[in-house]
């Protein structure tokens, strides 16, 4: 809410505009009711309406969420994105769960801060307390688990941290007015528990967990596609012509996911199996970050488009995402292997380092989807000899430094600016790799890797600077989303055959 007034709140509501859905939510004083911006209701009268940053600002003030527009499904919101990084890291660690199982004074004491001083930053920027923003989160998730998976109500009580099915009934009524079965007869998206069959291991089978997660639109679910296709690990991804698989542990759980990015609706099809589907919420809020499904394409696309050399990729690319990724010291090991060389080759190179330092996977787990193993704890490879991969020895000798500092206790659950500030001293890690790991490691939308080789061609191919120097003083025009530009560029060189792009 720091850039939007009530009143410029109000023109959104007015005329409807998606570019507003999630950065706002309007509660109606004459209905108890609140609501997102793109709602089809009717417009209520500028006195009625109060508006907040977040759902759960709204639901902690005592407001009900609608039942049309799904104030739960909405993407993104400012309450998650604050200028304060340890509120971010704060806000982060509740969505996937920090004080389901612990406390504020654990949370605060992950943070590095007094749980005082933890519970001032939450009325600073939502007016109520960490344990207000747990309950409504979990209520929030709950409902979308209800609508949006196979789960049993049971299954759904039991993951969204209640104490009992009977509470949880009881708490969901009162929140939204219905019980819980009421919302899933409404259910759209409710995939069954069917068996796939032997011969393709990556649709549902009985036991596995259903689930969909929405997209703003427009949303590039091809391009998505293509972009992992050309970059997966053999051992540890799998990329169709519909889908993206890869291994997971959450909490030592194993697990498989697959994922299927659809247009229409927009969003992604999910389905998790294995031990790992308790953790469905920390999986998706890590899967949304890899989709980058928050996204304000049509506000990004719009500032974009204002540059003529970018204007004729975004019309050509419409619903482009910043893919991100599934678990920082992974991409960090990417990163580094992807240091000049081809995608092909650092692919390998990253195959090889699962193969030997990965955890393999269970057999009934991962049968046929050519999936086998983890990727390895950052204990694993900073402690063990890295001589087998086929790498010089310096950037064996890199990646087995930055391994160690992943391996230190909180280091990765640093804010983006501390955790790129440590690693920058680091021999082997220089500016390309710290650009490449805040754009698609730590999802900076400002990040940009001016010096990669082949932003560097397709600006050229473009007609645009062609050296990095120049690129980045051009590059200007393009903030606060040069992360976007940059995947424009890169993007651009999938129609020149010549193209030799040396991203990971």
């Amino acid at each position: 809410m720091d850039t939007l007034t009530d009143d410029l709140c109000y023109q959104a509501l007015k005329t409807r505009d998606a570019r507003f859905d999630g950065r706002f939510y309007t509660a109606v004083l004459t209905t108890g009711i609140f609501c997102r911006p793109i709602c089809p209701a009717v417009t209520p009268k500028r006195g009625n309406v109060r508006f907040y940053p977040s759902a759960e600002t709204a639901m902690a003030n005592g407001f009900r969420p609608c039942l049309r527009c799904r104030p739960e499904a909405a993407p993104g919101s400012p309450a998650s994105a604050g200028a304060h990084t340890t509120w971010q890291r704060a806000v982060r660690l509740v969505e996937e769960g920090a004080l389901d199982t612990g406390s504020v004074a654990n949370l605060a004491e992950r943070l590095g801060i007094t749980d005082r001083y933890l519970r001032q930053l939450y009325k600073r920027h939502t007016g109520v307390s960490p344990q207000q923003h747990a309950h409504a989160r979990r209520l929030l998730r709950a409902r979308q688990l209800i609508v949006d998976s196979n789960l049993s109500m049971t299954e759904i009580a039991d993951i969204a941290g209640f104490s009992s099915l009977r509470r949880f009934n009881h708490t969901l009524k009162e929140a939204y007015g219905n019980a819980p079965t009421a919302f899933r007869r409404g259910s759209k998206h409710l995939k069954s528990r069917a068996t796939s069959s032997p011969e393709d291991p990556f649709l549902p089978a009985r036991d596995d967990l259903a689930l969909f997660l929405r997209a703003r639109p427009p949303f590039d679910a091809e391009g998505l596609l293509a972009f992992f296709r050309a970059r997966a690990i053999p051992g540890l991804e799998a990329v169709g012509d519909r889908y993206y698989a890869r291994s997971l542990y959450i909490g030592e759980q194993p697990g498989l996911v697959i994922c299927r990015p659809l247009t229409d609706p927009p969003g992604v099809q999910v389905i998790l199996r294995g031990p790992a589907r308790r953790a469905i919420l920390e999986v998706s809020a890590r899967l949304r970050r890899l989709f980058d499904l928050d996204a304000d394409l049509p506000g990004i696309t719009s500032h974009l488009a204002q540059d003529p050399l970018l204007r004729p990729l975004v019309e050509q690319h419409p619903g482009l995402r910043v893919p991100g990724c599934w678990d920082r010291f992974e991409f960090a090991m990417r990163a580094i292997l992807g240091q000049q060389i081809s995608i092909t080759a650092a692919r390998t190179l990253a195959g090889r380092l699962v193969a030997s330092h990965g955890t393999p996977l269970p057999d009934e787990l991962v049968a046929g989807t050519g999936i086998t193993h983890r990727f390895p704890h950052p204990v694993d490879v900073a402690r063990q000899p890295l001589t087998n991969m086929g790498l010089p020895g310096s950037r064996a000798a890199t990646l087995a430094r930055v391994a160690a500092q992943f391996a230190e206790p909180g280091f990765t659950e640093l804010d983006s600016t501390t955790l790129l500030e440590q690693l920058a001293p680091v021999r082997g890690v220089g500016p390309w790799t710290l650009n490449y790991l805040a754009l698609r490691g730590l999802g900076d939308p400002d990040a940009f890797p001016a010096s990669d080789l082949g932003i560097l061609k397709a600006s050229a191919l473009l007609g645009g600077p062609t050296d990095a120097k120049a690129l980045t003083h051009y590059a200007e025009r393009w903030r606060p989303w040069r992360a976007y530009a940059a995947q424009y560029l890169w993007t651009s060189l999938a129609n020149h055959p010549s193209r030799q792009e040396t991203t990971s």
